[in-house]
């Protein structure tokens, strides 16, 4: 199952830093990508391969708002038209390439890997806080060695830091909390509040407190590579509202977009938002560090459980009370995936 693909959807493939006006080549849902600059600055992606001779555009130079093939310097705009074949004056109609739509937020570029008419900027996750007064941003990339739909368990599985990571984000005092799940429109989301408990070291860290808290810890998913956590602990006895969540000493929200690379590889773009020395390149760093530690905690466990599984392949994993997030997560993804195929014998129209 592990290369069944939403194509229908936004997916991160690159940090905005990462495009310059040189090509950059990406693998994303299997399928090999050249990104590049127009000289206006627009990000441009096309399927990786000249229609000649099926050479790799992402070797070849760009020219103002053309990116040139290395073997014969046939040059295809942004579109994926063909713009010159160098020795001849006509331009066939095969001479083009498979143009994906791209937009650009959250210091991300996005490729829509679909039916490019069916891309709708609107479909991307809104992120409210992200640029807002009062909110640092840190930022994480990382290749992880594992099928998305194992990540994507582990994003919806609260449970699991009280063991994973002891060091970061997690303590004994959360082990036998037991865990809820609802669905919210396209968002999964499963959680839990830990009240009365000894901070974690993270808020121990930058909040100062020593006594007893009430922490929380809600995981959220939307289809198909999108997920976040709502993380944050106050003083022990406040209500859990809201208004006091927002008022709360220590609140990170962290964001990972997946995107597939191969069936057994996945793109893990992060970034986290927190309401704490906004401005403070220290703790900015600091957190990217931070949380570059907590992924590698789960990046161990993850290819582990990959290579385990690719050698034995008939494996089918049982069920626990706390994985009540990754059964609703993964019977999401087959309607998904179901509704997708209904419409299209392949699920998007690049064919190049």
């Amino acid at each position: 199952m592990s290369g069944d693909y939403l194509f229908n959807a936004w997916y991160a493939a690159a940090a905005c830093t990462d495009v310059a006006p040189g090509p950059t080549a990406r693998t994303l849902l299997e399928q090999r990508l050249v990104l590049f600059r127009t000289e206006a600055g627009q990000v441009a992606a096309l399927r990786d391969r000249c229609p000649h001779r099926f050479a790799p555009l992402s070797q070849g130079p760009v020219h103002g708002d053309t990116l040139a093939c290395p073997y014969h310097g046939m040059r295809f705009g942004a579109d994926g038209r063909c713009t010159r074949i160098p020795g001849q004056d006509r331009i066939p109609d095969a001479a083009r390439v498979d143009a994906f739509p791209v937009i650009e937020a959250y210091g991300l570029v996005f490729v829509w890997m679909g039916d490019p008419a069916l891309a709708d900027p609107a479909a991307l996750t809104a992120i409210a806080p992200y640029g807002q007064p009062g909110w640092g941003v840190s930022r994480g990339y990382d290749l992880f060695q594992a099928c998305w739909q194992n990540i994507a368990d582990n994003l919806i599985d609260p449970a699991h830091t009280s063991f994973v990571h002891q060091r970061t984000i997690g303590n004994d005092a959360g082990d036998d909390v037991r865990v809820t799940a609802t669905e919210e429109g396209d968002v999964i989301r499963c959680g839990r509040w830990v009240d009365n408990a000894p901070p974690v070291p993270v808020v121990r860290r930058y909040t100062g407190l020593q006594g007893l808290v009430d922490r929380w810890q809600f995981y959220h998913y939307r289809l198909p590579g999108t997920t976040w956590v709502d993380f944050g602990a106050f003083e022990a006895g406040r209500p859990h509202t809201p208004e006091e969540q927002d008022r709360a000493p220590y609140r990170v929200l962290s964001y990972a977009f997946l995107t597939p690379c191969t069936r057994d590889s996945t793109h893990y773009f992060s970034l986290q938002l927190r309401n704490f020395a906004a401005d403070d390149e220290a703790t900015t760093r600091e957190f990217e560090a931070l949380y570059k530690l907590t992924f590698d905690e789960d990046k161990v466990l993850l290819e582990a459980i990959q290579r385990e599984e690719n050698a034995h392949p008939d494996l089918t994993p049982m069920r626990i009370a706390s994985d009540t997030g990754v059964v609703r997560l993964r019977r999401r993804l087959a309607e998904c995936l179901a509704a997708e195929r209904a419409h299209a014998e392949r699920p998007h129209t690049h064919t190049g």
